[in-house]
C-alpha cells in the first residue's frame, strides 16, 4: 500500500494526523477556583501544616533549602535567590493570614523562589499564593510551560490563586518572583499519570514505519531490475564475462 501512494498526498495525510492530536493539547488556566474544580473531576488537596516553631514560624534555612509534607518537597534554590526559606503560622506576629503559608523572602541577591516537587506527573495543578507588594509571579513546569500571572499583594493572606489542567503531564512547578516575599499554601492536584509519548513522537514515529516500508518495498523492485539490466547486457554481448 505504502509504495502505491502519493509522497505528497503521504505527506498531507501525516500532516493532518499531526493537526488533529495537537488540536486538543495545550495549557488551560483559570481565574478561580470554582471554575478549576469544575473542570477537573477528582484531586488530590493538600494544605501547608501548622508550624511547629514555638514564634509562630519554621526556619528552613537560607539559599537552598527544603522541606516536605505529603510526599510534595518544596525547595528553594540558592542559584536563583539567597532568601530565607520559612513556614509562617497564622499566630506569627507578623502574619495577617488565617492558615500558614510557605514564603520565600528577604533575599539580597536574585529572587524569591519556590519549587515544588509532585510525587508523580500530574495533568492539573492548582494553588493559592501572594506577595507583599502585588509583584508578577511566573509560573514555570517541568513540560516546558511558562505562565506569569499579578499577585494582588495579600501578603499572608493569600488572595491570588493559580489553576492549570495541560494535556502534557508534568510533575515540578517552579514559583519565582522580584518581590521581597512570596507565599503558597493550598494546592490541589489531580491523580498521577504516567509519561506517554507526546503527539510530535507519535508522528516521527509513524514516519519512521513509513520509510521503512517504503524502503522495503522498493528494494526487491530494484534489485530485479539490476539483474534485468545484467542479463540485457550478456545478450548484447555474448562474449563478455
Amino acid at each position: 500500500m505504502f509504495t502505491k501512494m502519493n509522497s505528497a498526498a503521504l505527506g498531507a495525510v501525516l500532516m493532518l494526523f499531526a493537526g488533529t492530536v495537537n488540536a486538543n493539547a495545550g495549557l488551560v488556566t483559570y481565574s478561580n477556583f470554582s471554575s478549576w474544580d469544575s473542570a477537573v473531576p477528582s484531586y488530590t488537596s493538600l494544605a501547608i501544616p501548622d508550624p511547629t516553631g514555638s514564634e509562630g514560624y519554621d526556619d528552613f534555612g537560607s539559599g537552598t533549602a527544603s522541606v516536605s509534607y505529603g510526599g510534595v518537597l518544596f525547595a528553594t534554590n540558592a542559584a536563583l535567590g539567597n532568601g530565607s526559606f520559612y513556614n509562617i503560622g497564622p499566630t506569627f506576629s507578623g502574619s495577617n493570614g488565617f492558615f500558614p503559608a510557605l514564603s520565600s523572602q528577604q533575599q539580597s541577591t536574585g529572587v524569591a523562589n519556590i519549587l515544588i516537587t509532585l510525587a508523580a506527573p500530574v495533568k492539573a495543578f492548582a494553588l493559592s499564593f501572594d506577595t507583599f507588594f502585588g509583584s508578577d509571579v511566573t509560573f514555570t513546569l517541568s513540560n516546558g510551560e511558562t505562565l506569569t500571572l499579578p499577585s494582588l499583594g495579600g501578603a499572608y493572606d493569600l488572595k491570588s490563586f493559580f489553576g492549570v489542567t495541560d494535556d502534557t503531564p508534568f510533575k515540578t512547578i517552579l514559583l519565582t518572583s522580584s518581590d521581597p516575599v512570596l507565599n503558597l499554601n493550598a494546592l490541589n492536584f489531580d491523580a498521577a499519570v504516567s509519561s506517554i509519548p507526546e503527539p510530535a513522537t507519535w508522528v516521527m514515529l509513524l514516519l519512521g514505519f513509513v520509510g521503512i516500508g517504503v524502503f522495503g518495498a522498493r528494494l526487491p523492485a530494484r534489485r530485479g531490475k539490476l539483474l534485468v539490466d545484467e542479463l540485457r547486457r550478456h545478450a548484447s554481448h555474448p562474449g563478455c564475462t
